[in-house]
């Protein structure tokens, strides 16, 4: 078997896969995919515009990184309800919102994110099950 070309499922990378963090659904892509990566561009001029000394505030830089994330990696939710039972719906304000406020499900989105194999499972999975064989003129080694 040789290394697969483009074995990552593009759509995955940026649009997402759905995972599930503490009894919520969450819609989970790449970090370093290109939406995000645009946003961080894009939230970074917007920063330095508007503190051209570079002294952003502690407060603007951590909205700033949530923001990031949640227009680039968080892109959905299911099942995100609020302290009184109703139904809080995704958007990137919410979405920023939540990621700024709860710093476990932050770690849990950006460790998926990062996470590249789940994007080629299904390869690997499909790999395994195949039967080796040996290369055009070359015998199959015996361990």
């Amino acid at each position: 078997m040789g290394y697969k070309f483009n074995r990552f499922d593009q759509e995955k990378i940026t649009d997402g896969e759905w995972t599930e963090f503490e009894g919520g659904r969450f819609k989970i892509a790449k970090s370093g995919n290109t939406v995000h990566l645009e946003a961080s561009e894009r939230i970074s001029k917007e920063l330095n515009k508007k503190y051209p000394e570079g002294d952003v505030p502690i407060m603007e830089r951590l909205r700033a990184t949530a923001r990031e994330w949640a227009e680039g990696v968080l892109r959905d939710w299911e099942d995100m309800e609020a302290a009184d039972g109703s139904n809080v719906p995704y958007s990137i304000e919410n979405a920023t919102t939540l990621l700024m406020n709860d710093e476990p499900l932050f770690n849990a989105v950006r460790r998926k994110s990062r996470d590249m194999a789940r994007f080629e499972q299904e390869h690997i999975e499909s790999q395994a099950k195949k039967p080796r064989t040996s290369s055009p003129g070359k015998a199959a080694s015996s361990e």
